[in-house]
């Protein structure tokens, strides 16, 4: 499927849209993302707006880094509520990339897709919190679907409408030291490929198909591969999985891998492993997961470390 370099899907598109780490503290996993070179955010509190139009906390808070394509989110628990039980609870499992968010421009048909499919969804949450722009305050609206608690066990799974991207996607907010601009291809480690595979084959609408030995779901924009414990091992230096499933890898295409390269040098932050085309930080600097920086011409960079290995 051909790669589709704009921000907001179109028609039946389904994107790649975020993903989102779970921590204990915000703070300091901010200043970790600010010491991997990525520009982040100050605390947002989210809100969810009732049928009677009023808001009310959704128990969780994030810091952002934006990309141009996609960005990426630490969440945090902040007050009491369901949704920061469920996040307690992925927690507990491990720190590290939790949340897979895609992104589709029509909501209720979207609904209508998945429980046609069978799958089962909690309801629709209208999400709202306040942002500045050109020096004005006004309002960040989202539409999302998540996945019930469990059906979906790599993470929390949700669909999403963005319905104000131009108060999201501001001047500035995506240039970061490390050069990162795009969020592209997420690795998850699983006990069983075939039936992972299953499972978001219904969620995404879309069969899957396999890329240097690894089965993948190829979207609009982004790409999911599912391995097994021995690939993953293969992939990954040290691979240890704290508990399966595991998300364990995301992509992010650099404008520049020698800039790349040069900044994590300064910083002294080391790679598991690097090359020409790529620069692989491991999940002890990294927040609990690999992350995989490589030059943007190189397309499927997981499946071109596969063939390699």
């Amino acid at each position: 499927m051909a790669w589709v370099d704009r921000q907001s899907p179109e028609g039946d598109e389904i994107f790649y849209d975020h993903i989102g780490y779970f921590v204990p503290d915000l703070e300091i996993a901010g200043a970790q993302l600010e010491k991997l070179g990525f520009q982040v955010s100050d605390i947002n509190i989210q809100y969810n707006e009732n049928a009677a139009g009023e808001l009310h906390p959704t128990g969780t808070s994030n810091k952002l880094a934006k990309l141009n394509l996609g960005f990426i989110e630490v969440l945090a628990a902040t007050s009491e509520s369901a949704l920061a039980d469920q996040l307690k609870s992925m927690l507990a499992r491990y720190q590290g990339l939790h949340v897979i968010a895609l992104t589709n421009p029509d909501m209720d048909a979207t609904a209508r897709r998945l429980k046609e499919a069978g799958v089962e969804m909690q309801d629709a949450v209208h999400m709202r919190r306040k942002v500045m722009v050109n020096g004005e305050e006004t309002l960040m609206v989202f539409t999302i679907l998540r996945a019930k608690p469990g059906t979906y066990t790599e993470g929390r799974l949700q669909i999403l409408t963005n319905h104000t991207p131009e108060n999201f996607w501001l001047p500035g907010d995506m240039d970061h030291e490390n050069h990162a601009d795009t969020l592209t291809d997420l690795l998850i480690c699983v006990e069983d490929v075939e039936e992972a595979v299953g499972r978001y084959e219904t969620f995404f609408g879309i069969k899957a198909v396999t890329m240097a030995g690894l089965r993948t779901l190829d979207l609009a924009r982004g790409r999911f591969h599912f391995v097994s414990r021995d690939q993953a091992s293969a992939l990954l230096p040290g691979f240890r999985a704290p508990t399966l499933p595991y998300t364990c890898g995301q992509g992010l295409g650099s404008r520049a891998i020698s800039a790349t390269k040069a900044y994590f040098g300064d910083a002294g932050i080391r790679p598991v492993f690097e090359d020409d085309g790529f620069y692989c930080i491991g999940p002890d600097d990294a927040l609990g997961a690999y992350l995989l920086f490589h030059d943007k011409a190189l397309d499927a960079p997981w499946a071109s470390l596969s063939e390699r290995t």
